[in-house]
This record gives structure tokens, C-alpha cells and sequence, in this order.
């Protein structure tokens, strides 16, 4: 019975109690054996701390402070650099106001490219070093003469280089509506002038459209012949062939040579007329071409014309009877 207790105090307790038991079992019960601490990087420091810990059991814990730690055997921590998986980022800083660019930091110290030998990681090859780019003006150190002059050459050609132009005036005022949206003010300029020049068109279209087309026709003509005096010589004779031919076309109402030498100067198609006779009236309008010869009037034209005759006739008699005796 007391191998039983023995047994499972030392396999399945913990505590005082397992301890008592095992302490009156004496020195014939097998050992607890230690747990076998691993070799885990959560519980075992960075290359940049460098502390030393150690992952104990509970039953450990107050009884095994005291020991020595055995650094050969199966138990001892394992500390060590480049065990941690963290890593420094590249830095892309650069200092303000010094005369050249910093190295990059991907170049690094001999010491940590050893480190990286020893985890087997191999440095990239880098390319030959370029010439650091100039942020000031003047560089420092040592300089020889040929490298002065160039740069007092290049600041020259600089100098002398137009900067350049704004692609708009910095110095323009803006306007703007009351909706705050930008107002071109030439292009408002030229809207207007349109405007202007549109109403003025109108207006001369209106004039001209209150004009006659007799009267359109003669301004017209009265322009073409005033061109043609601008061509022609001042003087003018009488066998002028042009003036005499204008003179012929002339049309006049008491000509009695018009029927037979005048010809008329209007040809294509004209306005039917009437041809037969009709009755005279006060302002001699003549009657449509349609018209079928029926006077459908009150016949106060007819009687008017009577009237007219019949004061002239006994004008005609009265004189004739006064003059009858002499």
C-alpha cells in the first residue's frame, strides 16, 4: 500500500503533501524529473536585450532558487545574438544642411555584416560608389582649380538661363459671380461687342426693311455708277458711246419718239394687266387682269366725268354766244 501511495505521489501529486509522502518513503522513491525547458525564442532574449530567462515549474519554483544553474547540462538557457527574427528597418533620413547625401543605410558596420555571415544571410552586392549629389552651393574641403572653375562656369550658365514663365500672370485680378465660379472678363468683353455689333445689324436689316424695293434697287444702282465714274476719265464728249445710250434708255412721258425708237430695257417675265377698255376714273388705276368688264361700282366715277363735261360744254356755249356778235 505505501509502494501505491509512493507511486502515485511521485507520478500524479504535487505539493507538501507529495513531498511528505515521498520524505517517509525515504531515499528508495524514484526522483521527479525536471521538464526540459526548450529551446523557444519567447522565452529567451534578443540580440538587444541580452537578459537571461528561464521558463520554471511551479514545484521549481520555490525550492530550486537557490541552486546553482547547471550551464552544461540538459536544463541550461540558451542565450545567444541573431536568434531574433526581428529586424531594423532601412532609414531614409536625411540630415539638413549637410553639403552632400548620407549613405544609405542599407551599409551597414562590419559587425553586423559578421552577423549576418554567421546566420547565413549574404550581403547583396552593391554597385560601385557614386559622386554624393551638391545640396548647397559651395562645397567644402579640399578642391583643385579645375574643379572651382567648373563650378563657377555651371552657376554662370545658370544665371544666365531664363527661369521660367508662369503659364499664367500671377498678378491678374479674378473675377468671379456670385456662385464663386471664375469670370473670363475678355471673353465677357467679346460676348458683349458681339452683342453690340449683332443689334446693330438688326437695326440696319429693320431700316432697310421699312424701304422700298424701287428705292433699294435705284441706291443700288446709284452705287454702281458711282464706281464706274471712280474708273472713268472726268471728261465726257458727245460721241461718249456709254452716255449716249444711257440718255436713249431714258424714259420720258411727253416723248413723242419713244413709241418707235426707245426700246425697253426690262425683259424676262412681268405682272399680267388688263388689255381692253375700261372706264376712266379720278387717279387712273387700271382694272386687274381678271377682270370680267362688269362696272360693279355705285357709278359716282361715271357721274363725276358727266358733270365735268357738262360745266366745260356750257362753259364752251356761254363764251361762243358772248363772242357771237363781234
Amino acid at each position: 500500500m505505501s509502494d501505491l501511495k509512493t507511486y502515485l505521489a511521485s507520478k500524479y501529486m504535487s505539493g507538501p503533501k507529495a513531498d511528505a509522502i515521498l520524505a517517509r518513503a525515504g531515499g528508495d522513491a524514484p526522483k521527479k524529473r525536471r521538464k526540459k525547458v526548450k529551446n523557444n525564442e519567447d522565452y529567451v532574449g534578443g540580440e538587444s536585450s541580452g537578459s537571461r530567462l528561464k521558463l520554471q515549474d511551479e514545484d521549481e519554483w520555490g525550492g530550486g532558487r537557490g541552486e546553482d544553474v547547471d550551464l552544461e547540462g540538459a536544463d541550461a538557457p540558451v542565450v545567444g545574438k541573431g536568434l531574433s527574427t526581428f529586424k531594423k528597418g532601412k532609414s531614409a533620413w536625411s540630415t539638413v544642411g549637410a553639403t552632400s547625401i548620407p549613405v544609405a543605410s542599407s551599409s551597414r558596420t562590419g559587425g553586423d555584416r559578421a552577423d549576418d555571415d554567421d546566420n547565413g544571410v549574404k550581403a547583396e552586392p552593391t554597385d560601385p560608389a557614386s559622386p554624393p549629389k551638391q545640396l548647397t552651393k559651395r562645397r567644402g574641403g579640399l578642391r583643385t582649380a579645375a574643379q572651382i572653375a567648373a563650378e563657377a562656369a555651371q552657376e554662370a550658365a545658370e544665371a544666365r538661363s531664363p527661369s521660367p514663365e508662369p503659364e499664367y500672370d500671377v498678378t491678374a485680378t479674378v473675377h468671379r459671380d456670385q456662385s464663386g465660379r471664375v469670370l473670363d472678363v475678355n471673353e465677357l468683353r467679346d460676348a458683349a461687342r458681339r452683342e453690340e455689333e449683332d443689334e446693330r445689324r438688326k437695326e440696319a436689316e429693320r431700316k432697310e426693311w421699312g424701304k422700298g424695293l424701287l428705292q433699294r434697287e435705284e441706291r443700288e444702282k446709284r452705287a454702281r455708277e458711282e464706281r464706274k465714274m471712280g474708273e472713268r476719265d472726268v471728261a465726257r464728249r458727245a460721241d461718249d458711246v456709254e452716255m449716249n445710250q444711257e440718255m436713249r434708255e431714258q424714259e420720258r412721258w411727253n416723248d413723242p419718239a419713244a413709241k418707235f425708237l426707245t426700246k425697253k430695257s426690262k425683259k424676262g417675265p412681268r405682272y399680267p394687266t388688263y388689255k381692253g377698255p375700261f372706264a376712266p376714273n379720278r387717279f387712273g388705276i387700271a382694272p386687274g387682269f381678271r377682270w370680267d368688264g362688269v362696272d360693279r361700282s355705285t357709278g359716282f366715277e361715271k357721274k363725276y366725268f358727266q358733270a365735268q363735261n357738262a360745266a366745260a360744254r356750257r362753259t364752251l356755249e356761254a363764251n361762243a354766244y358772248s363772242m357771237e356778235d363781234m
